[in-house]
């Protein structure tokens, strides 16, 4: 592509800015922050539960940060601790059926919110966004591997 970097990096942020306006604001009304939102995703994800850490591994951020927001969930009753069956000394994160519901709702909320951004795009452009932007992720990732 022959578009300067400066270019593409100032349309990344704005739209980077754009939609995590969009999405603060619907998460807000739950008192949900976009990495709350990030964790009860990927617990809902796993169905039977997930270990902390590998919750900390797939959204790319520290062990004690998933401790802290795993005990605020946990106090709001949206996830429970439950025991690992293949491994009785680790405990897993695991929705629980106000959590599932809170994430159902939320997902419409936030559908609706960002709809209006996506006017115009196919289902297809955003499969292709999609691929993308997990292309990136993989690309970091196996470089992070090789270094």
């Amino acid at each position: 592509m022959d578009l300067p970097t400066y270019i593409t990096g100032t349309i990344q942020v704005k739209a980077y800015r754009l939609l995590r306006e969009y999405v603060s604001a619907v998460l807000a009304e739950y008192a949900l922050t976009p990495t709350h939102w990030s964790m009860l995703g990927t617990i809902m994800q796993a169905r039977d539960g997930i270990r902390q850490v590998e919750i900390a591994h797939t959204m790319h951020v520290k062990a004690p940060l998933v401790t802290t927001m795993a005990r605020q969930l946990q106090e709001r009753g949206l996830v429970q601790s439950v025991q690992n069956q293949f491994d009785a000394r680790a405990k897993l994160l695991a929705m629980t059926p106000s959590g599932r519901k809170l994430v159902r709702t939320v997902e419409l909320d936030l559908n609706k919110a960002i709809n209006t951004l996506l006017t115009g795009l196919t289902e297809s452009d955003l499969i292709v966004y999609h691929k993308v932007l997990t292309t990136i992720i993989a690309n970091d990732e196996a470089l992070q591997k090789q270094g």
